[in-house]
């Protein structure tokens, strides 16, 4: 179990028990012997959609996010000469009292005792992007699961400052990586974005919004080059027949944080989910539970934000929790299922009744064709 000061931190690693272990570590992107339109993305990587399979048992994913691990001592003096002695400024005063790694641990070993398929985790794991905080993450993502059952997309705070990758990103560039990464290319080197993973009937698309900004900004960006690559897989993974999880640290939906936090592009990016239609965008940031919807071409899309993974804070809406989505087709349609585990006050974890909804399925399911 972790202290309060984060500075001697033991988490157990993950040992959850899988919920469809066809849907575990299926890299069907890295060569496709079966039919399928292969997408050429700006001409850096070919990737090699086949069609959907059949759902079979519910596919079950889980949502982490915002675990802020702040490990200062030790580092340079010229690592203060940026924003980050903002960002400490804010630990010491606020944020140390609010983000526990004892909470995280214990979200985590909750975790353990769940079956999941895979998770996803939406950014903002260190709270300076010091390579300590960087090395400290890696340990919290190896207690979840392996690589190939975590997906992390960066966030602000992970990118607050200009720092070298091989001491930062590089320390789990393999949890961000797609399935597709190219034979030779070294495990640290960047991931390419977006990302893709297929999993089972399931394809999960992550996102960069994480960029260097001034002082008392936390705003993030796509850019167009992203957002164009992420219109092809869109409609690349829609034509398979595939259940599209879009994820990104900033929310997208307009007044759901402050114009300093805002995501600059995205205006752009839900015109794209207008037009290019996804099942369900997950992301965190704001550090509250948020639930909202995007018009899309086949009905309405989820957007939903979740509480900071490590939060024990007073409000309800704030406080940790871990939220296990099950996708299934029994018809025509995409059924989901939304059940949290949510931290309380006195340190309990409980599950909440599940939520359901019913999602209109892609235009060019596998099964219609």
């Amino acid at each position: 179990m972790a202290t309060r000061s984060g500075r001697e931190v033991r988490v157990r690693r993950s040992a959850a028990p899988l919920a469809n272990r066809e849907a575990d570590c299926n890299p069907v992107l890295i060569c496709c012997i079966q039919s399928g339109m292969c997408l050429v993305d700006s001409g850096r990587r070919r990737l090699c959609i086949p069609a959907a399979p059949d759902p079979g048992r519910p596919f079950k994913l889980v949502h982490l996010t915002d675990f802020h691990l702040c490990r200062a001592h030790g580092a340079p003096l010229t690592s203060w000469v940026n924003k980050r002695a903002l960002s400490y400024l804010a630990w010491q005063t606020h944020r140390r009292h609010e983000n526990l790694p004892a909470v995280l641990s214990a979200m985590i070993d909750a975790l353990a005792k769940l079956a999941w398929d895979q998770a996803a985790v939406t950014g903002d794991l260190t709270q300076l992007g010091l390579p300590a905080e960087f090395r400290l993450a890696r340990r919290y993502l190896e207690a979840i699961g392996p690589p190939q059952r975590v997906l992390v997309v960066p966030g602000n705070h992970d990118a607050l400052a200009k720092t070298p990758f091989e001491n930062t990103f590089a320390r789990w560039s393999d949890y961000m990586s797609s399935d597709d990464r190219p034979p030779g290319r070294p495990v640290e080197a960047p991931p390419v974005f977006p990302t893709l993973r297929i999993r089972s009937h399931v394809a999960l698309i992550g996102l960069s919004s994480a960029q260097p900004t001034w002082p008392f900004a936390a705003t993030g960006s796509l850019g167009e080059p992203q957002r164009r690559r992420l219109g092809e897989i869109l409609a690349e993974t829609g034509r398979k027949g595939y259940f599209r999880v879009v994820l990104v640290h900033h929310p997208l939906l307009p007044g759901q944080v402050s114009r300093r936090k805002r995501l600059t592009d995205a205006a752009a990016l839900r015109d794209l989910l207008r037009h290019c239609g996804a099942e369900l965008v997950l992301h965190g940031h704001a550090h509250r539970d948020l639930r909202g919807a995007l018009a899309g071409p086949a009905g309405a899309i989820p957007v939903l934000g979740l509480p900071a993974t490590s939060a024990a804070h007073p409000s309800q809406d704030r406080r940790a929790c871990l939220r296990i989505f099950s996708i299934h087709r029994p018809n025509a349609a995409w059924k989901l299922e939304v059940q949290d585990h949510a931290y309380t006050k006195d340190g309990r974890i409980v599950a909440r009744p599940p939520r359901h909804s019913l999602i209109a399925a892609p235009a060019g399911r596998a099964d219609e064709r």
